[in-house]
């Protein structure tokens, strides 16, 4: 069996996060129910027609080891890079300064807004594009794990406006975090705002990346 990769530290999960900032989780309900209410109609179909098909039998061990050395370096290449991003070093000198008195909040808070917003969109589009050149390398894999991409892009399509709805709140989120920040102390509170857009920031990240490790954790199983 292969040993996976150094990860970089984990996250904390997004969900505990906003509990820490007063936001109570929906009412708990089963997962067949939550999925089934968020597939419309096509996907419904195409999941229908999927299940329906006999898994293909046999593997391809070279091809699996090629997916599995690919998908550990572009995964780790995609964390390094994207949390680099995330500490903006001019932001960050910006924010260990204290606030300069006399400017409405809404400026000064702007930088740091945009900052999140050109992070979240740059999150998005590049852990897509992963998941999407991961699925054909499963595919090439074995019939099972062709299977296991074939779910992932029906269960993409299903969910990816419940994500969105999910992380388009968090911009206002942070903007009550820094009017308490502010209140409590109008000159220094930019530091306080900053750790908590990072912590943000990785936690979205890494509930984006959740499915992406799921399909590299079952191209590692595979190979045991």
């Amino acid at each position: 069996m292969q040993v996976l990769p150094m990860q970089l530290p984990a996250a904390e999960p997004l969900a505990r996060l906003l509990l820490q900032w007063g936001v109570a989780p929906p009412p708990a309900r089963p997962v067949a129910e939550r999925l089934g209410g968020w597939l419309g109609w096509a996907e419904a179909i195409g999941l229908s027609q999927l299940l329906a098909t006999p898994v293909a039998a046999g593997a391809n061990a070279a091809a699996g080891r090629e997916a599995r050395d690919w998908a550990d370096a572009a995964l780790d290449r995609l964390q390094s890079e994207l949390t680099a991003a995330f500490d903006d070093a001019l932001l960050a000198r910006d924010a260990a300064e204290m606030a300069p008195e006399g400017m409405p909040l809404a400026d000064l808070l702007a930088p740091f807004r945009l900052h999140h917003a050109q992070q979240q969109r740059s999150m998005a589009a590049r852990v897509a594009t992963l998941r999407e050149r991961l699925r054909p390398r499963l595919a090439e894999a074995s019939g099972a794990l062709n299977r296991l991409a074939q779910l992932d892009a029906v269960f993409e399509r299903a969910i990816v406006e419940q994500e969105r709805s999910l992380l388009a709140g968090l911009p206002a989120l942070l903007t009550k975090r820094a009017e308490t920040h502010h209140a409590a102390d109008p000159r220094r509170w930019r530091a306080r705002f900053w750790a908590d857009l990072q912590r943000a920031l990785r936690a979205e990240l890494d509930l984006r990346l959740q499915p992406v490790q799921g399909l590299i954790q079952a191209l590692h199983q595979a190979e045991c």
